[in-house]
């Protein structure tokens, strides 16, 4: 009893640490997207910036999960963390001294990129380390709940920060969550490592990990199609609502931030209470059918987003289809945490992001690309006309973005419902 009161005792320290730093980082994310955007007017500012956290994520991410299975994990985070925190201060000192441009906030994401490949696997197998099986969907829950938390603050400090302070003093405060984040990783929290902090591995170690890894995930054919199923859905929201709901909401508003923020508000709420509701059910024995209920929400979501023109609409829908992300997250993360063993989870979870997101950098430089030189001056030509397009997504700015997440929302559920069918993904629950 007390092992498992310590072990909680870890994980509440851990997490309540690593989410406040969250929020620092994900604002200074929310007013990046925001800054750039006011200043470019073009949709691929703001997907440029997906990108270049996103490819430098999958490019190395299975080694990076490799490397989590063979050494310390505490360890690597911390040395993730303080990387990561050199790329908020250049930000600063550029941000200061008048420099600050797209190209610096590209390479500050590649840099941010290359460390979430480390980090990620790190912490969700410290997350496995730290509490006991039974506990996985409350924790789940727990997880999704404050994430939300941190989605509801985040865009209203972001947006009254930087309106009344101004880009610099959010880039401040990143780094003062990053500092606490820190030291209470390095000097509170223990993690139960397998792996001892001084034993060295060598680089063929982590070679030959790393093809067990891919070995283990091509002979589990149960897991690879659920791992391609959710890379086509992934590459679908990354086209859609992933990078290109600020953008939308900034042209049907005319750059209203504070609609933004509203709106990211409700998407946190939605977390919030399927967040509430995965902490206190019990744990089912089936994963596929809530992973699917909430898989098809986000679906009905995209699809219904693109379709609003006024606050009310985006709200609700919005709850609506974020109502559905914690869901099929926790189960899905479910389904590799008691599949898989702990010595292997690493690399698994590093080939869960990397297959899940392969195709996440076409979406996001797709989207911004048929956004700016395709849909929206093809609804420029509509605006005159009364047809089933124009009843669908209106004729005003952003009706070009709202299009592509009809399509793309229409898109999924289609692939979904096929997909969902396939018989080795059905194991999954036997």
């Amino acid at each position: 009893m007390k092992r498992t009161e310590n072990k909680m005792y870890n994980f509440m320290l851990f997490f309540i640490s690593q989410t406040i730093s969250e929020l620092g980082t994900s604002m200074t994310g929310f007013a990046t997207v925001i800054w750039m955007y006011s200043n470019s007017g073009q949709v691929m500012s703001s997907s440029l910036l997906a990108i270049c956290s996103t490819v430098p994520y999958l490019t190395v991410s299975l080694f990076g999960g490799a490397v989590v299975d063979k050494t310390n994990k505490k360890k690597i985070m911390l040395i993730c963390d303080l990387i990561a925190a050199v790329g908020s201060v250049i930000l600063l000192s550029c941000y200061s001294l008048g420099y600050l441009q797209l190209w610096v906030l590209c390479l500050v994401n590649v840099i941010n990129g290359f460390m979430n490949a480390f980090q990620n696997p790190a912490s969700q197998v410290a997350v496995t380390l730290l509490v006991d099986e039974k506990d996985y969907a409350r924790i789940g829950g727990v997880q999704s709940t404050m994430g939300a938390m941190v989605g509801i603050f985040q865009p209203i400090l972001a947006t009254t920060i930087l309106n009344v302070f101004g880009l610099q003093w959010i880039l401040i405060v990143d780094l003062c969550t990053f500092f606490f984040a820190f030291f209470v990783l390095l000097f509170v929290v223990e993690i139960p490592d397998e792996i001892s902090s001084d034993n060295q591995t060598s680089f063929s170690e982590i070679w030959n990990g790393l093809k067990e890894g891919i070995d283990f995930i091509a002979g589990n054919r149960p897991i690879l199609m659920l791992l391609i199923m959710y890379c086509i859905l992934e590459f679908i929201g990354a086209i859609s609502f992933d990078s290109m709901c600020t953008p939308l909401l900034l042209a049907r508003t005319n750059n209203s931030e504070i609609t933004v923020g509203i709106v990211s508000s409700f998407m946190a709420i939605g977390c919030i209470a399927a967040s509430v509701l995965l902490s206190i059910i019990r744990q089912p024995s089936k994963k596929l059918p809530l992973m699917y209920l909430g898989s098809y929400l986000c679906l009905f979501g995209i699809t219904l987003f693109g379709m609003g023109r006024n606050l009310v609409w985006w709200c609700i829908i919005v709850f609506i289809g974020c109502f559905g992300s914690p869901i099929y997250h926790t189960y899905q993360t479910i389904i590799i945490r008691e599949k898989i063993d702990t010595s292997m989870q690493g690399r698994v979870f590093s080939l869960q992001g990397m297959i899940t997101q392969a195709l996440t950098p076409l979406g996001f430089l797709g989207g911004g690309m048929l956004a700016d030189y395709v849909f929206e001056p093809f609804m420029k030509k509509m605006y005159s006309k009364r047809n089933i397009i124009t009843f669908l997504v209106g004729r005003q700015n952003g009706s070009g973005i709202g299009l592509i997440f009809v399509l793309a929302g229409v898109t999924g559920i289609i692939v979904l419902t096929i997909m969902k069918c396939n018989p080795a993904i059905k194991q999954l629950d036997r």
